[in-house]
């Protein structure tokens, strides 16, 4: 046995290992970017229109994420970058855009729900799509992470309405949206892909603004109610620029199956600023609910550890 080859293998391991904990720390906090997102959207749509707030939240994005793209300008010379930045940006553009609508027809814990149907899609997309069957403790902890999300935010009253088919919507655009960024961002400039899939986004949602609302001038907007202007910000910044950037780099390094069931965590935190700032109330089932997607957090993360002591 070459002594040298094995060290290399080993330190080819630890390094891939120690990059999927930092890939999870990240997306951990790009769930809690997210979460938030679910009550500052609430606070957004009452001094803008849906389209009119999607537009603004993503040009001001893509603005934010360009000032990371200043040293990356050769990258922008990748045609498949372009490409592969249109293609999610189009796809963004359908789902967010059925989200910010639907949330006025239902409310952020019901629409949380249901965007979170993606723990579940994602591994079962993953299967049909790549053909690579999910491990069965990724299996186990999607159904269990599924079942904490039902428990956090349905009620006993559950019906499914308009807003609710809309927000379906985005759940499956943004599996097939994770997936596919999973595969491509490994040879491709994360940062520049972002920046791409941003501006189409917020181009988009700007033209079908104009076309079916009224257009609202940036002037106007910083002289409207102060909770509506900072829900506006926070989508801008961390719900949008820092959370799409970040999530984007650490599916380098992260599964997408596993990815899913980390960035479903976000419901918990958008339960925890629902309660904190829009006054909801926590009740015994929530925290039941809370602490089933934990458990299921921790068989995603002991699998792997689990797996490697087998193979030893």
């Amino acid at each position: 046995m070459d002594v040298n080859n094995h060290n290399i293998d080993c330190s080819h391991i630890i390094t891939a290992k120690r990059n999927i904990i930092l890939a999870d720390i990240g997306l951990l906090f790009v769930a809690l970017f997210w979460g938030g997102g679910f009550v500052a959207g609430k606070f957004g749509l009452t001094i803008l229109q849906p389209l009119t707030l999607t537009a603004y939240r993503y040009i001001g994005a893509a603005c934010v994420v360009f000032i990371f793209c200043i040293n990356k300008f050769r990258h922008f010379r990748n045609k498949r970058v372009w490409l592969y930045g249109l293609f999610c940006g189009i796809n963004m553009f359908i789902g967010n855009s059925m989200q910010t609508i639907g949330l006025l027809y239902t409310t952020a814990g019901k629409q949380s729900f249901i965007v979170s149907l993606y723990i579940l899609l994602v591994p079962l997309l993953s299967w049909i799509v790549l053909k690579k069957r999910p491990a069965n403790s990724v299996i186990v902890a999607a159904v269990i992470g599924f079942t904490g999300i039902a428990l956090i935010t349905l009620t006993d009253q559950f019906t499914v309405g308009r807003g609710d088919l809309m927000t379906f919507v985005l759940a499956l655009t943004f599996s097939a949206q994770m997936i596919f960024t999973a595969v491509v961002v490994k040879d491709i400039d994360p940062t520049v892909f972002t920046f791409i899939q941003l501006l189409v986004v917020g181009l988009l949602s700007s033209a079908a603004s104009i076309i079916a609302e009224d257009p609202v001038m940036p002037s106007e907007v910083v002289n409207m109610a102060l909770p509506g202007i900072l829900g506006l910000l926070y989508v801008m910044t961390f719900n949008s620029a820092f959370a799409f950037l970040l999530q984007n780099i650490c599916l380098k390094f992260a599964p997408a199956n596993h990815a899913a069931i980390l960035l479903s965590l976000e419901t918990v935190f958008g339960t925890i600023f629902a309660v904190t700032i829009a006054g909801e109330t926590f009740s015994p089932r929530m925290i039941i609910g809370c602490a089933l997607m934990f458990i299921a957090i921790a068989i995603v993360e002991a699998g792997p550890l689990l797996a490697g002591r087998r193979e030893r």
